[in-house]
């Protein structure tokens, strides 16, 4: 015979050929099989929503990991392993048919497709789901493989039935069981990268168990070759259409197998990178979303991560009093900007040119590269103007968080009432604090911030059923916050108790919109004084720009009621209940209704505030208004309710009284009752803003001298440097008088407990007839400097 002629294997068409199985092949056929079902499990578990081209994405993507390389780069490289007759004859080894092999990738692929769709992206998915999910993707493993063995060009096969039953439960059975488990720990956010891992092992069982299952059922009868013909291929030459033309049966699953590699180290490496950033941020000032769905669940990211920005490495302190709180000027300012976010968006791009002239004209006199976000002597210029840096960073950080969750900004949400002190934990270890303790009474005020610990701030909305759907298509999901405090308090080193009383406040804060009831009602306006100046108030825990009140069973005071008032003005709480418990006694009395009801109302006062400092509490007979729910749609004006108060001052050291009540900053809580829904304030503080910033942001020079002494010429020089003051610079004539943090008295006088000392109750006395020079600033005189006054005045 020539040695150059082709062999003749007439002798073996008909028979049955002996089989032998490669180690080698046989443990990489499994290898890629788990990177296949890894890498789906990864895509799914980042998948949020039926809705958005994200969600589209990782819905296509892991049906094509899972039935192109789970199943049929598995079936192929497995299909390597099996030996006919001799290892060295490639004549007797199994080629295939093009177009068998083409069909057999394209169908896994769509019947996974159905069933990963079927699964849904629900917290809770239904076991019904589970169940037909995981038999169509068992389904899938046994179509694809009988499918490819029918593109067997070169032999006949037959089946034992038993193993092919068997092959196709055990396919079913642990699909479904690896979809069970991993979407139960999804639901509970348990699955940590190794439980993924481990439900990747099962499902790679059910590949490669149901494929050698069927293999050892299998007998390969050789027939007739039909040598050379484009419709077969070798096993060394399968399908090239699907990826590249040419390539060989071995090398196309290989190379698919890479590219899931790939997407896997590039997964991982993306939730390092997120993870390694939510470290840093500990250290940093960074603006959070607080977003709740209508049932109460906070938005995550897949990671169970908050959507967040950083805004500045630190605050730029310009003194040791000037400590970044909730009473500190600038937070109050931008307290109100978020409930005023149509009057800033139109400014964000202008804030962003500004921070970069600035930053451009440091450097170039420094001669290197600077940032605003750290001290430098470079800008020994800007830093005393740094209240109007910060509030620029801010609204641009904001703009950046609106974008990153594909919101308008209008609609990012409102500024929660604390800050919270991040890096108080190391990472990874649970419970071991750095630095000081927290505070019981958080409410008195944060701690200093201390060297390595970040501050951090939230923004808080409710989303409608809608545009939570819209939040998930874009990637987010939305959690229960028991199954993710842990996760978050990792991430932003903080304990988890405390975040999660943080978090349950936003919720609640969320829900509704909370304000005074119309009629009249009974309140205590109890105040402290604050060790570093200004004022404490008491407040409602769950509503901290409400007083504590009782409300009385009628809508308006009579004349009658008014002169009870004037009887009983001045008294304390227990002297007005012994009078008034006197006087139920007279049934002749005319006045006994409205008695009646007003004890009973103060008997509710005292029990809400259920401290004994009540007890001293003095009223004020005249009646004061404050706002209220208006009559009639959600989104009518608001009216006036009358508010009955019992004053006083209580000791510094005093605490809350009950755990329904809290301390909170006079400042903040003056500001708050600027900004309730509907408040005639809103427009106003918008025109504000752009008088305020329109000088800076149409400079074309940064270094201009008009940047130096805006901190003194406008509205902004509530975050005016305190080192000028400090070094006795002189002030120019005639400041306007700050609208914000703190109590206006004239166009002069700031309450400030530090300085004002034994003249406060002089100082304070005036506060009621500085109603014009309020209104020319754009704010109304609140309830709170009418009772401020009326509390300092007999101190």
């Amino acid at each position: 015979m020539d040695r150059n002629s082709p062999p003749d294997y007439g002798y073996l068409v008909g028979k049955i050929l002996p089989q032998s199985y490669s180690v080698g092949f046989v443990v990489l056929s499994y290898v890629v099989s788990y990177v296949g079902a890894l890498t789906t499990l990864e895509l799914l578990h980042r998948r949020t929503s039926r809705r958005g081209a994200y969600n589209w994405y990782l819905l296509v993507g892991s049906s094509i990991t899972m039935g192109g390389i789970g199943i049929w780069c598995m079936h192929y490289v497995a299909n390597r392993a099996i030996i006919l007759l001799d290892a060295n004859d490639i004549g007797t080894q199994i080629s295939y048919n093009a177009g068998y092999t083409t069909l057999s990738f394209f169908v896994p692929i769509l019947v996974l497709f159905a069933s990963f769709s079927l699964l849904g992206t629900n917290e809770t998915t239904s076991k019904v789901r589970v169940v037909v999910s995981g038999t169509l993707a068992g389904l899938a493993i046994c179509g694809m493989h009988y499918l490819g063995q029918a593109g067997i060009s070169n032999y006949y096969c037959s089946y034992r039935i038993p193993n092919v039953v068997g092959a196709a439960v055990i396919a079913v059975f642990a699909s479904i069981t690896a979809l069970a488990v991993f979407f139960a720990l999804r639901a509970a956010w348990t699955n940590s990268w190794w439980k993924r891992a481990m439900c990747a092992v099962v499902l790679a069982g059910a590949v490669s168990g149901m494929h050698w299952t069927a293999a050892l059922g299998t007998q390969y009868r050789f027939r007739a070759r039909v040598a050379d013909s484009q419709q077969n291929l070798t096993g060394k030459q399968t399908v090239t259409m699907v990826i590249i033309f040419g390539a060989n049966s071995f090398d196309l699953p290989l190379n698919q197998s890479i590219v899931a590699c790939a997407l896997l180290l590039g997964l991982a490496m993306l939730a390092q990178h997120r993870r390694a950033e939510q470290a840093n941020r500990a250290q940093q000032v960074v603006l959070a979303c607080a977003t709740f769905d209508p049932k109460g669940r906070l938005m995550v990211s897949p990671e169970g991560l908050l959507p967040s920005q950083k805004i500045t490495n630190s605050y730029l302190e310009q003194s040791l009093d000037d400590v970044f709180s909730t009473s500190h000027p600038v937070f109050l300012w931008v307290y109100r900007a978020t409930r005023n976010w149509r009057g800033i968006a139109d400014l964000i791009p202008a804030m962003k040119g500004h921070i970069r002239a600035i930053t451009a004209t440091a450097a170039s006199r420094r001669g290197s590269e600077v940032s605003l976000h750290s001290p430098d002597p470079a800008f020994s210029n800007v830093t005393e103007d740094y209240a109007i840096i910060f509030r620029e960073l801010f609204c641009i950080s904001a703009s950046a968080l609106a974008g990153q969750i594909n919101e308008p900004l209008e609609k990012i949400g409102v500024l929660y009432d604390e800050i919270i002190s991040t890096g108080t934990t190391k990472p990874g270890r649970r419970g071991f604090k750095i630095g000081p303790s927290t505070p019981k009474d958080v409410e008195s005020g944060p701690p200093p911030i201390h060297a390595g610990r970040g501050q951090l701030l939230f923004v808080v909305r409710r989303a409608n059923a809608a545009e939570a759907a819209n939040l998930q298509a874009s990637g987010y999901r939305f959690a229960e916050v028991q199954n993710i405090i842990s996760i978050l308090a990792k991430s932003m080193q903080i304990e988890s108790e405390e975040l999660q009383k943080h978090i349950e406040n936003m919720r609640v804060s969320s829900t509704a919109e909370h304000i005074l009831e119309p009629g009249v009602h009974l309140t205590c306006f109890a105040i402290r004084a604050r060790v570093k100046g200004g004022f404490d108030v008491l407040v409602r825990k769950d509503a901290k720009n409400l007083l504590p009140t009782a409300q009385l069973p009628t809508l308006r005071l009579s004349p009658l009621g008014l002169g009870i008032l004037q009887e009983l003005d001045g008294m304390s709480v227990a002297a007005c209940l012994a009078t008034l418990r006197s006087r139920k006694t007279w049934s002749e009395d005319n006045a006994h209704v409205f008695v009646t009801q007003f004890y009973d109302s103060l008997m509710a006062l005292e029990g809400v505030v259920a401290d004994p400092f009540f007890e001293e509490a003095t009223l004020i007979s005249k009646p004061i208004s404050a706002p209220c729910r208006g009559e009639g749609s959600h989104s009518s004006a608001p009216d006036r309710a009358m508010l009955i108060a019992f004053r006083t001052i209580v000791p510094i050291q005093t605490q809350a009284p009950s755990d329904r009540l809290a301390f909170t900053p006079l400042s903040l809580f003056k500001t708050q009752q600027h900004v309730y829904k509907n408040a005639p304030d809103h427009d106003a503080f918008a025109r504000t803003i752009h008088r305020e910033f329109a000088e800076i942001l149409c400079a074309k020079d940064a270094a201009s001298p008009k940047l130096h002494t805006l901190a003194s010429a406008s509205h902004l020089s509530l975050g005016r440097s305190r080192s000028r003051a400090n070094t006795g610079a002189a002030a120019p004539p005639n400041p306007p008088a700050p609208s914000l943090g703190g109590i206006m008295v004239s166009q002069s006088v700031i309450v400030d407990v530090a300085e004002a000392g034994a003249d406060a109750g002089v100082e304070m006395h005036t506060l009621g007839t500085v109603g014009q020079a309020m209104k020319e600033d754009g704010d109304v005189v609140t309830f709170v400097n009418e009772l401020f006054a009326a509390c300092v005045a007999d101190s």
